[in-house]
């Protein structure tokens, strides 16, 4: 009986080990994911925001998700899979609204350094070239977008979960 009480205690800990490191970090996968996000997201709230200026490209926006539109899908999956993962699939949708929620007010006042016609570039770069996640991620690094979702970027699998695994 004593055995088996402390093979059950060794099995919730190395769980409770391993758990927090996979769930408390962004993968590079979900890490990419959340740039083509953000840069969805900042052009469309920034599209909304300038379409009653000289600048207004929300038609070049739309050309642009049209054209974008299964690396985006992509990029959403792996963020909604990458919060299931790291909250449950109960609260992975909630985790998932929030973050893109917080994205797009992040962006409503306007984007510090860009104005209206600036960001009307950007959107004329992206409909022209983005077709793939990997030309969205080239264009986010060209825009510096940096998301900042919660939790870090993971650099590498933690040393624990190496160890826990090779017992």
């Amino acid at each position: 009986m004593f055995s088996l009480a402390k093979g059950l205690a060794t099995l919730l800990a190395l769980a409770v080990l391993a758990s927090p490191a996979k769930a408390s970090c962004w993968s590079e996968d979900a890490w990419e994911a959340a740039r083509v996000r953000e840069l969805d997201t900042m052009l469309m709230v920034e599209a909304l925001r300038c379409r009653r200026t000289t600048a207004d490209f929300l038609a070049t926006y739309n050309r642009f998700v049209e054209g974008s539109r299964p690396a985006l899908v992509r990029a959403n999956l792996l963020l909604r899979a990458h919060f299931a993962e790291t909250v449950g699939p109960r609260g992975a949708l909630d985790a998932y609204d929030r973050y893109v929620t917080a994205v797009a007010n992040r962006y409503g006042a306007g984007t510090a350094g860009l104005a209206c016609a600036d960001l009307a570039s950007i959107a004329a770069a992206a409909a022209a070239a983005a077709q793939s996640g990997q030309s969205l991620e080239a264009l986010a690094d060209v825009a510096d977008l940096q998301p900042a979702p919660p939790g870090a970027r993971c650099s590498a699998p933690p040393a624990a979960a190496i160890t826990v695994a090779a017992r």
